[in-house]
Parts: C-alpha cells; sequence; structure tokens
C-alpha cells in the first residue's frame, strides 16, 4: 500500500507533518478530517523500500528527468476532447468498458491513448473509474476525480460528465486566448533580436572598419557597438551557447521551489500583468468552486479541491487561511473571501447573497461568466498596450546603432 506524506495545520493553526498508509489520497483527507486536521499538502512517498511498475523506488524520491525538461506534455485539450465524447456515449447508456474503447479508437494522439487503453483495462478488472484516472494526476486533476466519484457514487455521470465538457472547455478558450495574446509579442521579440544579430554581425563590421582605419577618437556609443560587434562576429559559437545556457538556466531556475515562488511573487505584483493574472485566478477558483458545489460536493471538499486549480503560490497561500477560517472557524464564505484582499468586493457580496437565498454555486458560475467578460478586455488591453512597447523597444535598440554610427561620419564631415 502507497505511503503518503502529509502536512496539515490543526487547533491554533499549528502545523503537523506525517506519512500515513493509504490506498489512495482520499483516504488520507478523511484520515485527517478524523483528526481535526486541514491538509496543506498531500504527496505520495517513496521511503518504503519496494518494486513498483519496473522501478525500485528506495529510501529517497526518484529523481524524475522528465520535470527539467524545457517543454513537458500538456493534455488539456485532449481531456476537454475526451470529456465530450465520454459524456455523449453515456447518454445513450453504453458502459463504461464499451465508451472507453470506442473513444480509444479515436484518439489520434498516441500517449493519451496508451493512459486511455490502461484506464479501460483498470475499470475491465473492476476498478472504479475514478480510481483509475487517479492513477494519472498529471492528466485528470483532483478536481476531475472527485466529481467523476461523486457522478459515480450517485448515479449522476452523465450529468456531471457535462458540466465537466462545459467547465474545459471553458478554460482551453482562456488557455486559447491568453496563447493568442501573447503571439505577437513573441514574434516582435524574435524579429528584432534577428534584425539586431543580422546588424551587428554584418552591417556594423564593414562600417566600423572604416572608423579605425582613420585612427580618429570615436564617441563612447560607437566605441561599445565595435566591442559587441567585434565579440560576436569573433567568438559568435560562444555567444550562442552563452545564450543558450542562460535560457536554460533561467528555464530550470523557474523549476526550483525557490524560482517558483519568485516568479509567482514577481506576476502578482507587477503593475501591468498584476491585474490580469488576479483575474484569471480568481475566475479558475470560482468557476471550479461552483462547479462542484452543483454536483452535490460538500464546501469542505469542495474548497480542499478547488484550490488545485490555482498555480501561484502567494494566491494559494491566501487561500489556504480562507479554507482555514471556513473550515475550522466557522466563518462565512463571503466573510473569509473579505479578508483576502484579491478578491472583488463585488465576488463577496455575490457570494453573501448566494449563501443567504442556498444558490452559492449558481451565483460562483454567474461570477465566473463576468471575471471571463473582464479577463478577455483585460487582455485585449494590454495586447494593445504591447504592440507600441515593443515597436518602441525595437526601435530604441536601432536608434542606438545607427547614432553609433552617424555621431563619427558628422565628426568627419566636420574635419573635412
Amino acid at each position: 500500500m502507497p505511503i503518503y506524506q502529509y502536512r496539515a495545520f490543526g487547533e491554533n493553526e499549528k502545523l503537523h507533518k506525517g506519512t500515513y498508509d493509504a490506498a489512495s489520497e482520499g483516504e488520507v483527507h478523511q484520515y485527517l478530517r478524523t483528526q481535526n486536521l486541514y491538509p496543506i499538502e498531500i504527496k505520495l512517498s517513496f521511503a518504503k523500500h519496494k518494486k513498483e511498475g519496473g522501478l525500485l523506488k528506495g529510501s529517497k524520491e526518484v529523481l524524475d528527468w522528465r520535470k527539467w525538461l524545457p517543454y513537458q506534455k500538456k493534455y488539456h485539450t485532449q481531456v476537454a476532447a475526451f470529456t465530450r465524447q465520454l459524456e455523449t456515449l453515456l447518454e445513450v447508456t453504453i458502459p463504461y468498458d464499451k465508451a472507453l474503447e470506442m473513444i480509444i479508437g479515436q484518439t489520434s494522439d498516441h500517449s493519451f491513448q496508451s493512459i486511455l487503453s490502461d484506464i479501460r483495462g483498470r475499470v475491465v478488472e473492476g476498478a472504479h473509474l475514478a480510481e483509475a484516472m487517479g492513477q494519472y494526476p498529471h492528466v485528470f486533476s483532483p478536481m476531475y476525480v472527485s466529481m467523476v466519484r461523486a457522478g459515480e457514487n450517485g448515479g449522476t455521470l452523465g450529468m456531471i460528465m457535462n458540466r465537466l465538457a462545459n467547465y474545459y472547455e471553458t478554460q482551453e478558450k482562456l488557455r486559447s486566448k491568453l496563447k493568442s495574446a501573447m503571439i505577437y509579442p513573441t514574434f516582435m521579440l524574435v524579429f528584432c533580436l534577428l534584425v539586431v544579430t543580422f546588424m551587428m554581425l554584418y552591417i556594423v563590421p564593414k562600417i566600423t572598419a572604416i572608423f579605425e582605419a582613420r585612427n580618429t577618437i570615436l564617441p563612447l556609443a560607437t566605441r561599445m557597438l565595435i566591442a559587441i560587434s567585434s565579440f560576436l562576429t569573433n567568438h559568435w559559437l560562444l555567444s550562442l551557447l552563452c545564450l543558450v545556457g542562460l535560457i536554460s538556466g533561467i528555464m530550470l531556475y523557474f523549476r526550483t521551489s525557490h524560482g517558483v515562488r519568485f516568479k509567482d511573487r514577481t506576476v502578482i505584483t507587477l503593475p501591468l500583468i498584476k491585474k490580469l493574472v488576479v483575474k484569471v485566478l480568481v475566475l479558475r477558483f470560482c468557476q471550479t468552486l461552483g462547479t462542484l458545489l452543483k454536483t452535490g460536493v460538500d464546501l469542505k471538499s469542495s474548497l480542499e479541491i478547488s484550490k488545485h486549480v490555482v498555480v501561484n503560490h502567494v494566491f494559494l497561500g491566501k487561500l489556504n487561511q480562507l479554507i482555514i477560517d471556513v473550515n475550522n472557524k466557522g466563518l462565512p464564505l463571503s466573510a473569509a473571501m473579505r479578508r483576502i484582499p484579491f478578491f472583488p468586493e463585488y465576488v463577496c457580496h455575490v457570494v453573501a447573497i448566494g449563501v443567504q437565498a442556498a444558490k452559492v454555486d449558481e451565483l460562483l458560475e454567474k461570477v465566473a461568466e463576468r471575471m471571463q467578460m473582464e479577463v478577455s478586455n483585460t487582455m485585449e488591453g494590454l495586447t494593445s498596450l504591447l504592440q507600441p512597447l515593443m515597436i518602441l523597444i525595437m526601435g530604441g535598440i536601432v536608434a542606438f546603432i545607427a547614432l553609433a554610427i552617424l555621431l563619427p561620419m558628422l565628426s568627419m564631415n566636420q574635419l573635412l
């Protein structure tokens, strides 16, 4: 049986750490609840010596080299399509195993197809669908697995899959908008680097050779330009390796715990992007919480599951405090939200009305819809601001090069 490590808050907000033998993460949650502990983090521990899945796990955690790769495969699009397909097949009362078999045959992504095949195999052997999906936490989130489990227990899996499909399709649209908003700035940045590199390697050396031949005193900007151009021309391979090393180092740093926390603090405090980041995080939390409550999951469990969609440690720290206030101290959800600076006042107000009217789930979904509109408007505003900003940066670099070339030429004309 797997061993799980946990960190949890107890009475007086005291932090507790320990391990627990359990068949699943859900059992650990149940155990902690019986001990009046609120979990912050639950993860598998490999301290027990045993061979599982062909890998020997010793006294230390096995190093997963894949997490250090610059690109890791995500399955957002595949999960959204799979959920909608499964929902459609369940509506016509097709059994799990047959439905999964049909979806596997229509899946073009081989790695996702392999995952679905393993899930189907587990279901055929008698496992619950939620239990089988829980074996792939990097594909199916805790929210997804919990909702599927609730649907299986309540006999409403078709309805649950419909809501999950709507949720994931909405998230995919938001993700696509965020990616689209970054296309133009990225293109401009790459284009600017290519233009500057071409000028420094081919144009500048030919022009500056004329200045060096005349042995004249050159302005500081020109001397800097010649030095940079000479270094890039004579040591282009070293420059390329330095650039690749710098980019790789930054990417690796942002994969460390310290780097992740630094990035999270930065994006949530920068004036230009703070507003967008906070709105996206609030949107995802409210939408997830509303979806879970609507499917019959209790508030305490819904809050614990919903926090997993928040990927910013600063925001997550505040959410942990909110969950403690609601679950341990008995504060109303709206009052706990007001103690967090990230939630807009109208969100707290709507939640307070929802509690009084016993329609928190519906009103949270309405809040998510409004937040999505605000996110779209904010992204459009930032995109329109980034375009002239990138042009200004590119123009400034080209202007520096032109000025460094023109200044000595003007000096030579005066001498003549």
